[in-house]
């Protein structure tokens, strides 16, 4: 059986908005915004987008208007897919169909937030759509009943998309950048007997102009199996870029797992 055609575009009705509940349900096991919020949100300034097939809704992504440090922005408070419709681009072509959209309303922001340990989130929105990382926030959200959570503190980095940005345009153009062979790396880790990767030291104090941040690329995986082993991963990057930012880096960039890595992921620290 073919796989169905999958349609990205604003949601329409109260049927459809109604429907982001169940997708809300089935990715993290609670609904925190009602088709209504959804609804008034589309009508007034804010976008609703859908990812449809067969035309049930399997993806939505929810933006409000906004400021940060006194700019009319977009905040990006949701994207969820459901898990039978991931890894066939759809969150890309949410995101693209978002800063087309935001484009023509003369906003030249979006932001959002993302958990630092999601290695396919920080690919989709550091490697692949460009996007800066303004601040790290501990405990952004406090503790949320969402499945994905499993009680741990929601530490998120925020994002600061620059849609109009020539950085932008490289990066949805395909340009990668290039990178130096072998960098210094901040934390020094291991793969357990179980298959899961723990860090064995941190190296807080590096005074070189680039470094490397290792996080894991099965996070999900590991709150299922070890959630004492995935606190530590938390707390110990919480550790990591709070004390590197202060010390006047950025976080630059994300290298996804490639040929020669060993399925291993890094985030590109520069100093200022």
């Amino acid at each position: 059986m073919s796989k169905p055609r999958l349609t990205v575009r604003l949601l329409e009705d109260h049927e459809e908005f109604r429907q982001c509940e169940r997708v809300q349900k089935n990715v993290w096991g609670v609904t925190g915004v009602t088709g209504e919020v959804l609804l008034v949100t589309q009508k007034y300034g804010g976008i609703v987008l859908g990812a449809l097939a067969r035309g049930k809704v399997v993806g939505f992504l929810y933006a409000f208007l906004a400021r940060r440090s006194g700019e009319l922005i977009h905040w990006s408070h949701m994207m969820a897919i459901e898990p039978g419709y991931r890894d066939r681009g759809l969150g890309l072509r949410l995101k693209l169909e978002h800063r087309r959209r935001a484009l023509a309303q003369g906003l030249r922001s979006i932001s959002w937030t993302y958990d630092p340990l999601q290695s396919r989130n920080a690919n989709l929105n550091v490697a692949r759509l460009g996007a800066r990382i303004a601040e790290y926030v501990p405990n952004c959200y406090g503790e949320l009943p969402s499945l994905i959570e499993r009680g741990l503190p929601t530490d998120r980095f925020v994002v600061d998309w620059r849609i109009a940005s020539r950085r932008v345009e490289r990066r949805l153009g395909g340009q990668a950048p290039a990178f130096p062979a072998a960098l210094p790396r901040v934390n020094v880790t291991e793969l357990r007997a179980d298959g899961l990767l723990a860090n064995r030291q941190l190296r807080l104090n590096l005074p070189q102009p680039q470094l490397l941040v290792e996080i894991p690329t099965h996070t999900d995986r590991m709150r299922l199996l070890d959630v004492r082993l995935a606190r530590r991963w938390r707390l110990e990057m919480r550790r990591v870029f709070q004390h590197y930012l202060r010390a006047g880096c950025s976080v630059e960039d994300f290298l996804p797992p490639a040929p020669g890595s060993d399925g291993r992921a890094f985030y590109l620290l520069r100093r200022s």
